[in-house]
């Protein structure tokens, strides 16, 4: 965590800004992604548009330069405007030092996470358990409903962000918990107030299984096949 003081109207106010996925809750982590998802759209747009007008490339090239640098700048701008919670009125008074250190300090979002190999986690005092690595504990019903919820990640605000607590709710139980279809909406809530650390480890499990199960269904169907033609 780096805690810094901020301009608050006529006076300052002490934050504390999250420089780990451990620091900040799903929730927040999807306000900074929603930040930075516009303007990365931004930029696919001015890119394409670019790409339509061969015929002058460099102009092209040194307009799509500084489009770039300008709204880096107005990114970063609101970016730290949401994590240090400045006002539209106040932003422009913050001290040029603090703002850089903040988002210096974040720029740990920008690597790749690292996962730690969780098993479980906790939340309001319950302990939900990582579904096993061979996914025995659960249906393929289970799984499938799960996987089946990032097809529409595209007309999401958040994209992928928004469908893991609600796979969290599918697939991690607690010990000896049966699937409950009416609970599911009340554990999504819930899990939406994760830290980003546990979030990201299920999501690099989930990643994984999918990949493993997907290379074991390709195999059985070429078992298949041979033994058709045999």
């Amino acid at each position: 965590m780096l805690i810094i003081d901020v301009i608050d109207g006529k006076s300052t106010k002490t934050v504390t800004i999250p420089t780990d996925w451990e620091d900040m809750t799903l929730n927040y982590w999807c306000g900074i992604h929603k930040i930075i998802s516009k303007y990365r759209k931004k930029e696919e747009f001015a890119k394409n548009i670019g790409e339509k007008d061969s015929e002058t490339p460099n102009l092209q090239q040194s307009t799509l330069d500084f489009l770039k640098q300008r709204d880096v700048i107005q990114m970063n701008k609101e970016i730290f405007q949401y994590v240090a919670d400045v006002s539209k009125e106040d932003i422009d008074f913050v001290d040029l030092g603090e703002a850089m250190k903040v988002i210096g300090a974040m720029n740990i979002f920008n690597e790749e996470y690292e996962p730690k190999g969780l098993k479980s986690f906790e939340i309001n005092g319950k302990t939900y358990l990582f579904p096993k690595e061979n996914l025995l504990d659960n249906t393929f019903g289970d799984y499938i409903e799960a996987t089946q919820l990032e097809m529409n990640i595209e007309s999401l605000t958040n994209g992928y962000y928004e469908v893991l607590p609600e796979q969290m709710a599918i697939l991690c139980r607690e010990e000896d918990e049966e699937y409950d279809e009416e609970r599911v909406a009340e554990k999504t809530e819930e899990f939406k107030k994760l830290t980003m650390d546990t979030v990201m480890e299920f999501s690099f499990f989930l990643t994984k299984r999918s990949l493993l199960l997907a290379d074991t269904l390709e195999m059985y169907s070429v078992e298949k096949e041979e033994e058709g033609v045999v």
